[in-house]
């Protein structure tokens, strides 16, 4: 009977707390769409220049035609840059961490 009394008193705050978290996932959700779209706009394929930072340009590839085993496109996440995410890789580090890697 108590347990029914605490609940009816506090059905509000009840209540604010689970509009609050419902209201929190969708602010998480946000922060996801910040991320950063690079893609590899270079023809060098040498050991070590997919990890260049300079073969890699900002915004979404027009396409992933290209042929050859390199990389397409990389999704870096908000607070991390290029570089922290491929720094020091080798190629097939590189072609490992995306989906969308072009092959012959």
């Amino acid at each position: 009977m108590k347990f029914n009394q605490i609940l009816k008193a506090n059905a509000v705050a009840i209540a604010a707390v689970i509009f609050s978290g419902a209201v929190m996932s969708f602010k998480v959700m946000e922060k996801r769409s910040a991320d950063k779209q690079y893609f590899y706009n270079s023809s060098d394929v040498s050991e070590g220049a997919f990890a260049e930072v300079a073969n890699w340009q900002e915004g979404t590839s027009p396409s992933c035609i290209t042929s050859g085993n390199r990389p397409c496109s990389m999704t870096v996440p908000e607070g991390s840059s290029l570089s922290d995410v491929i720094d020091g890789l080798t190629n097939a580090q590189v072609l490992a961490i995306h989906p969308s890697e072009r092959r012959p």
